[in-house]
């Protein structure tokens, strides 16, 4: 499946309220500016169908997926950027959502970009990788003898971990600037505090879910 698949298909699913695998946020009516960190071709904005006047910002470092967004809605700003150095001033939004997409990325600075770029009081809304997501895919490689992605995994097995038990995550290649991990509740509670969130909450159900607030 090539990547405009992909987000048609997420599009889809976003849009079907009957589809069980479909995860969208609460919009509420003081959530004027809202950015989507992470937003592929804006699926999850799109979907939410949002009012007259209410400003939707994505940003994201795939160019082909924002190409595809700016052909599904010209109501959407679509701009190239890294959830870790948000080109956004200060308190600019009052709903910052994430997708999967804060798994792939170092977790404390881009925790410290969406609490930056949302004013005091805005609201968090993040869905994320649980440890089960991890090792299901370091068993599907292995069972399947890819044991490249065996390796991988494992080191997104072990970042996890040391972000879980210490906050601290690593590249990989040392230099890439690539992260990946999966994440916990204990783990994510940390960075979100260290961040200058409060009234964290987890939802329930199949999805890991994580709402907090600004502090005011």
């Amino acid at each position: 499946m090539d990547d405009g698949s992909y987000h048609l298909q997420e599009l889809s699913i976003a849009s079907d309220p009957g589809d069980p695998r479909r995860v969208m946020p609460t919009i509420e009516a003081g959530h004027r500016r809202i950015l989507d960190v992470g937003c592929g071709a804006g699926q999850t904005l799109i979907a939410s169908n949002l009012g007259a006047g209410v400003v939707a910002v994505g940003v994201d470092v795939d160019y082909t997926a924002l190409s595809l967004g700016r052909e599904l809605s010209n109501t959407i700003c679509f701009i190239l950027a890294k959830g870790e150095s948000l080109p956004f001033e200060g308190e600019s939004f009052d709903l910052v959502i994430s997708r999967v997409a804060l798994p792939y990325m170092h977790v404390h600075l881009a925790l410290a970009e969406m609490a930056r770029v949302l004013k005091a009081g805005g609201s968090l809304w993040l869905t994320l990788h649980p440890f089960s997501m991890t090792a299901s895919e370091i068993m599907t490689s292995f069972i399947h003898f890819k044991f490249k992605a065996v390796l991988y995994r494992a080191w997104v097995l072990t970042n996890g971990l040391t972000l879980h038990l210490f906050g601290k995550q690593w590249a990989f290649p040392p230099k890439s600037r690539r992260y990946e991990s999966y994440q916990t509740k204990r783990g994510i509670t940390r960075a979100l505090l260290s961040a200058g969130f409060r009234r964290i909450e987890f939802g329930a159900g199949n999805h890991f879910i994580v709402t907090a607030k600004k502090l005011g």
